[in-house]
């Protein structure tokens, strides 16, 4: 208990820190990139929530984080409605979407589901390509305002990384809490072993569509947050490539722990505007990054620091001498 009190603070600090410190060293350009990449992170954590703890994997995120934007963009643009309502509206959307289509994809199981996913996707993206009269086609959508309460607009890259840092904040705790919860529990349990769980009461089926659910309302407040932050928006974003790489970015962290997502995003993110001498390589170098790291921490960074600080720890108890006498 006093580890995570004292982990808890430790993490708060750290946040209030980044919250001060990185808009006064950063210019335009990479609080831009930090925005971004904290709407990533969301979109990988709902990857961990319906992959990570339920065990359904899923290429279906990026499409969902199209819906949340398309909402967002056609209500503040073409219905002229207030950003919040447009945000809550993208959240709710999204969650009923990914709902109805949960009632029919969880009829299939193991890898057909996640084939159906792709499926998804490439649905929801054609959608947006195609339908004009609603999402503008390939034109896209623009001129979409920035986020605003009353009079308060959020039209700076400052105010759009504090709004985004807020929103970050929350869903990582309501992802904690949603993990230690009895519904937390049956998500491990389906992912462990589903026909355990389903001996011990749990309703794999609706608690399936439920972890998909939840996980599409995350990508519906992604998508809302970035179509505030970017003002425009188009079908060439939300493809399948993208939620391929939102899976890199998870298990590239670790599936099985909050802090995965993370590593995974900040990693993925933030080294290629640090190594950008290596920009026409990164693809290769991830690639080999990634087979090799599945290799030696198939659990990810997170998951085998874990075990390796264990097997170190064990390895200094057994060395030390002992104290018996006799």
């Amino acid at each position: 208990m006093i580890l995570k009190r004292r982990l808890f603070w430790m993490v708060a600090i750290l946040i209030a820190v980044a919250a001060i410190v990185i808009p006064l060293v950063s210019s335009n350009y990479m609080l831009r990139v930090v925005n971004i990449t904290m709407i990533t992170y969301i979109c990988v954590l709902s990857m961990f929530i319906v992959f990570g703890m339920a065990g359904q994997i899923s290429f279906a995120q990026a499409g969902f984080w199209g819906v949340g934007a398309y909402i967002t963009a056609i209500l503040t643009v073409k219905l002229q409605l207030s950003p919040v309502i447009a945000i809550f509206a993208s959240v709710l959307g999204t969650g009923l979407i990914a709902a109805i289509l949960g009632l029919a994809l969880f009829r299939l199981h193991g890898h057909y589901f996640g084939f159906s996913t792709i499926g998804v996707v490439m649905i929801l993206n054609g959608l947006f390509q195609n339908w004009k009269p609603v999402t503008g086609g390939a034109d896209g959508i623009g001129g979409i305002p920035a986020f605003g309460i009353g009079s308060w607009e959020f039209t700076s890259e400052m105010n759009n990384f504090h709004l985004i840092l807020v929103i970050v904040v929350a869903v990582s705790i309501i992802t904690y809490i949603v993990q230690r919860s009895a519904l937390g529990r049956s998500f491990m349990a389906i992912r462990d072993n589903e026909i355990a769980a389903k001996c011990m009461g749990v309703n794999s089926y609706k608690t399936k569509i439920i972890a998909f659910t939840l996980a599409a309302m995350y990508c519906g407040i992604a998508g809302s947050l970035f179509a505030f932050l970017t003002s425009y928006i188009s079908a060439t974003t939300f493809t399948f490539p993208q939620s391929a790489l939102y899976l890199v970015m998870l298990m590239l962290g670790g599936y099985n722990t909050l802090a995965g997502p993370v590593v995974g995003t900040l990693l993925l993110m933030l080294l290629p505007e640090w190594f950008r001498f290596l920009q026409e390589y990164i693809l290769l170098i991830y690639g080999l990054g990634v087979m090799v790291l599945m290799v030696v921490m198939p659990d990810g960074l997170i998951g085998g620091g874990k075990k390796a600080y264990e097997s170190i720890r064990k390895r200094g108890w057994a060395k030390q001498p002992s104290n018996d006498i006799g």
